[in-house]
């Protein structure tokens, strides 16, 4: 089987011309187990010798993607919530442009550092907003940001080029 089949997909939601894809259907399936391990996979056969020390999940569906493969990876989990997050001490922030105003993400100060390398985890990337804006923020750390794993990568709508992303469905128009 592949990925999308268990990703229900609505069709001009939230807007006319708009697909949403309902990655909780994905999640909810039998499938969802099988899907770590290939994107673990992916991972490894791209960063052969640059080994990842963290995996950062970008709230909220990022944290299922992000949880899942730092548990298979070995690695520890950091979370990058919404501004607006009860987290404790001196917050990093980010700010990054939506197509209808602007928002806030945030990481705790201290959880990462120069020799961390990261790949920063998501359900879905669209116009890569919020993972530009989680690249700049990991990177006010000092560390280093080595790609974006993610289960669906609408490639044709992204703006960015200054990192690699890693998906199972990379759906067309």
């Amino acid at each position: 089987m592949i990925v999308e089949n268990y990703i229900r997909t609505i069709p001009n939601y939230p807007a006319t011309g708009i697909n949403f894809y309902d990655l909780n259907s994905l999640f909810a399936s039998p499938y969802w187990p099988k899907c770590t391990p290939i994107l673990v996979k992916a991972i490894k056969d791209n960063y052969v010798n640059e080994n990842p020390t963290h995996i950062v999940g970008i709230e909220s569906r990022g944290f299922v993607v992000g949880a899942s493969l730092a548990q298979a990876m070995h690695l520890p989990f950091v979370m990058v919530r919404k501004s607006g997050a009860k987290y404790p001490g001196k917050l990093l922030q980010e700010s990054y442009e939506l197509e209808y105003g602007v928002d806030t993400i945030v990481l705790q100060q201290g959880i990462l550092g120069h020799t961390s390398r990261v790949i920063i985890a998501d359900d879905l990337v669209a116009t890569g907003g919020t993972v530009s804006a989680t690249k700049k923020l990991v990177e006010q750390t000092g560390a280093k940001v080595l790609s974006c794993a993610t289960i669906i990568n609408l490639k044709y709508l992204n703006k960015f080029k200054d990192i690699e992303v890693v998906s199972l469905y990379e759906p067309t128009k």
